[in-house]
């Protein structure tokens, strides 16, 4: 039998079969992927418990090996034992000498043998104990405290917890001993020092207590009194510090100070400490207070801003005007920006300081961005948002120390006024006419609709011409003017062929005619440089153009009133053609015709030859003349510029 034979038996076969003996093929393959799969759980399954099972005899196997190498010895005893009582029997049945001597035998080994009860014992409750006593000796030394012993003079004066606060009391002894005399700046004080381990009857001692008792141990005349520290610089002691401080509070009272502030204190940090002080180092209250409570006169520079005079300087530094025209000659009359101006300030012994809170408006520069958009022509730049500054409302507080500012923080911020981005529109919309010549200076609404092409026919003409006319070759592209929505687009019976008309939303309406091609479709939406048709010559038509309208509630008025061609470049003159540039004034009225023949000339590109262009013009200008109520308009036009609607 041939293969085509056993491929038709095989087709019979497979025919013969039919749905039921499919379903029944499937569902055996579906058994055997079952089968297969039970299959291999249940070997899953049996390696699993083969390995438990190993895991198992191996742990069984470790166990037998320790109960048996634990429970050596005591068989051996066993054995010995059993050994010795046999003996102990025998000899008892020979003599009781012989038994006596068989049982301190076995008494013997039994307690003191090799395996016997006390060196087993021992050799069990040995690790143990060892493990005890060092458990005890590191708790009990980790419970003891140790501290530093100073000797000062042979003399010991106390347990001190490090030896910075040796050196801080060091400090404040030098310190004590100075505010009285420099010359005893070199007063031996050093002390020896060494560990020691704390019990119940040390006396602990700070940094300021050791100070205290290294004084107490010198040989000057000492009086227990209260040290006033400023910022940690011991500057005299009183008998009574709450003397000092009642004034010191009543000076704070007394503070001119004009609004409302918060948090009027001492820029210092003011610190009393009771001890052993020299006597020539203890002021009475009042002097203290007078010492704590002065100012004095220092000179300074300060740099004129601005909207500075001399009173307002006189004024910040709380001088006479006189006092500051003496320090600065000629300062009234010109008081410049940058100016260095000597001044005298009040510096404080104690400097007060506050807190004010104010509201502060800042601004928030915006950004600018460049946006391209086709609402522009290409190459063309317009600002389309304009920037506008944000506003942030600041509350601050400001520190004053002694009247003038110190330091200020942003406690919060709150945006009251958002950045208006600026935004600058690049044009890219590349719809132009052929020649840079043709220029429009309308407002720029509409866009010239077709890529190339010159004006053929300008509105209103010899003929009631409800737009301008934009010849071009058969099939160029026509563009949507401006945004809006296609409120028809087709066949036009009354002359105008295929065409589109766009709404613009805002009560204008242009109208594009005599299409070849339409692409728009009614209803939909369109942007400024959609593709809508192509030039055509269709309708009532001498030839392609475009046909242009623009109507504002439905009248029609000149589109070269919209469009602004001025900024377009001379780069689209691309081919050799004689076209006229219509300029025309805000009323539509022809201003200038200019009709120029432009050749161009490429190379072949594969050379990598640049292109050449020559360009012959000639241009013939006339002008609208107007006499009364009539209007006569004279344009010069070529066999090309006939084609109009």
């Amino acid at each position: 039998m041939g293969n085509n034979e056993l491929d038709e038996a095989s087709s019979d076969k497979r025919d013969r079969i039919g749905f039921g003996g499919m379903i029944t093929i499937i569902g055996a393959y579906f058994a055997k992927v079952l089968t297969a799969v039970v299959l291999g759980l249940i070997k899953g399954f049996r390696f699993i418990f083969t390995e438990i099972k190993e895991l198992f005899l191996l742990f069984a196997k470790a166990v037998r090996w320790i109960f048996r190498d634990l429970s050596a010895p005591m068989k051996e005893r066993m054995e010995l034992n059993r050994e010795l009582q046999r003996e102990m029997r025998a000899a008892k049945k020979e003599s009781p000498e012989a038994y006596s001597a068989a049982s301190k035998k076995f008494w013997k080994s039994y307690l003191f043998g090799k395996s016997g009860l006390v060196f087993t014992s021992l050799n069990y409750l040995l690790p143990i104990v060892s493990i005890i006593v060092l458990v005890n000796v590191i708790r009990y030394g980790s419970g003891l405290e140790y501290g530093i012993s100073v000797e000062y003079k042979e003399k010991e004066l106390g347990v001190i917890n490090a030896e910075a606060d040796y050196d801080e009391a060091v400090r404040e002894v030098r310190q004590r001993i100075a505010y009285l005399d420099s010359e005893k700046e070199n007063v031996d004080l050093n002390a020896q020092l060494s560990l020691k381990l704390i019990s119940g009857g040390d006396k602990m001692l700070s940094s300021t207590q050791l100070a205290n008792e290294i004084l107490t141990a010198s040989d000057e005349e000492l009086t227990e009194a209260y040290g006033v520290y400023i910022d940690g610089t011991f500057v005299g002691a009183v008998p009574d510090k709450d003397a000092v401080q009642e004034a010191l509070d009543e000076n704070l009272l007394k503070y001119p100070i004009e609004g409302v502030v918060k948090d009027v204190s001492y820029k210092n940090n003011i610190e009393y400490e009771k001890g052993m002080y020299l006597s020539g180092s203890v002021l009475d209250n009042k002097q203290m207070i007078k010492l704590l409570t002065s100012s004095k006169k220092k000179k300074a520079v300060y740099v004129a801003q601005s909207d500075d005079t001399s009173a307002t300087i006189a004024q910040k530094f709380s001088m006479d005007v006189n006092e500051l025209e003496d320090m600065n000659a000629g300062l009234s009359k010109k008081c410049r920006p940058g100016r260095l101006v000597n001044v005298t300030e009040t510096e404080s012994y104690l400097p007060i300081q506050y807190t004010r809170e104010m509201e502060l408006i800042s601004f928030l520069d915006y950004e600018t961005i460049e946006v391209e958009t086709s609402e522009l022509n290409l190459g063309a730049r317009e600002t389309l948002v304009k920037g506008e500054r944000g506003e942030k409302v600041n509350s601050i507080e400001i520190t004053y120390v002694d009247g003038k500012e110190y330091a200020r923080k942003t406690v919060k911020s709150k945006i009251t006024k958002v950045p208006v981005v600026e935004q600058i529109g690049i044009g890219t919309y590349t719809a132009r006419p052929y020649s840079a010549d043709t220029k429009l200076y309308g407002t720029g609404q509409f866009a010239w609709p077709v890529d190339g092409g010159w004006v053929s026919d300008v509105f209103i003409s010899d003929r009631n011409h409800k737009g301008f006319d934009i010849a071009a070759d058969l099939g160029t592209d026509i563009y949507a003017a401006g945004d809006g929505e296609v409120v028809s687009a087709g066949w036009n019976p009354g002359g105008y062929g295929y065409f589109v008309m766009i709404d613009h939303l805002d009560g204008y309406q242009t109208v594009y005619a005599h299409m070849s091609q339409v692409y728009a479709t009614t209803g939909t939406t369109v942007k400024r440089g959609q593709l809508i048709g192509a030039v055509g010559s269709t309708g009532d038509s001498t030839g392609p153009h475009c046909h242009f309208e623009v109507r504002y509630m439905g009248i029609c008025y000149d589109p070269a009133k919209f469009m602004y061609t001025a900024d377009y470049t001379e780069d689209m003159d691309l081919s050799e053609r004689t076209t006229t540039a219509v300029v025309t004034d805000e009323y539509g009225n022809i201003i200038t015709n200019e009709t120029t023949t432009v050749t161009a000339v490429e190379t072949d590109e594969s050379s990598e030859s640049t292109k050449k262009t020559t360009t012959k013009k000639t241009t013939t200008r006339k002008t609208t003349t107007k006499k009364s109520s009539t209007k006569k308009t004279t344009t010069t036009k070529t066999a090309v510029e006939q084609a109009t609607h």
